[in-house]
């Protein structure tokens, strides 16, 4: 599998716009159609923003705090091991709510795009993938999977009032632990790929 096409199934199966679709039909569902795009675009570009921030950015932040890349890629991949864990164990999504009343712009920005999606995992995720690559275009390559996947969210958030009908169905449980399952395998490889490396390291 090529380095785009791994980073493009990783960041899809953390960021998981299938599991996020209900939260965000129910933010949104007093909203007319051409509205609830808008919120699409919303969500998706600030997804965008996070996770491209956290590539191009990620390998200065583990140098200034003195983290190994193996160590990272390790402690990444086992971060990613325990969500597709709890994703298998069709754990369902909660998103907390305040008695403070806000917004459906506010909701969509915090919590929905951010932690919801571009959550503490994708954002792993994203630095364990540029750490893994160690080169400006590999950096390029992860950006470029971030792009494409924020616009497969927008696409299923777009789209959302006809797959809802598929999400409320078995379809829904049935992706979501297939992506776990994914989850789980590509977390396995970041960590025994990142206990090799600082054990060569050193």
């Amino acid at each position: 599998m090529s380095e785009l096409a791994q980073a493009i199934a990783a960041l899809l199966a953390i960021t998981n716009p299938v599991g996020a679709l209900p939260v965000f039909m129910s933010i949104t569902e007093d909203s007319d159609r051409q509205t609830r795009r808008r919120y699409a675009a919303l969500a998706s570009g600030v997804v965008f923003a996070i996770l491209a921030l956290s590539a191009i950015g990620g390998r200065w932040m583990l140098e200034a705090f003195g983290i190994s890349m193996p160590a990272f890629q390790a402690a990444g991949g086992l971060v990613i091991v325990l969500m597709g864990l709890e994703m298998l164990q069709g754990s369902p999504t909660r998103v907390q709510h305040s008695d403070r009343p806000i917004s459906e712009e506010d909701s969509i920005l915090v919590p929905f795009a951010m932690p919801m999606v571009a959550g503490p995992g994708a954002i792993t995720t994203v630095i364990t993938l540029t750490a893994k690559s160690g080169s400006l275009a590999g950096d390029l390559t992860v950006v470029l999977a971030v792009a494409i996947t924020a616009l497969i969210l927008l696409l299923v958030l777009a789209l959302s009032a006809s797959a809802g009908r598929f999400i409320r169905g078995r379809g829904g449980v049935l992706v979501v632990r297939f992506m776990g399952l994914i989850l789980v395998a590509i977390g396995a490889q970041y960590l025994f790929d990142g206990v090799k490396g600082f054990f060569f390291a050193t």
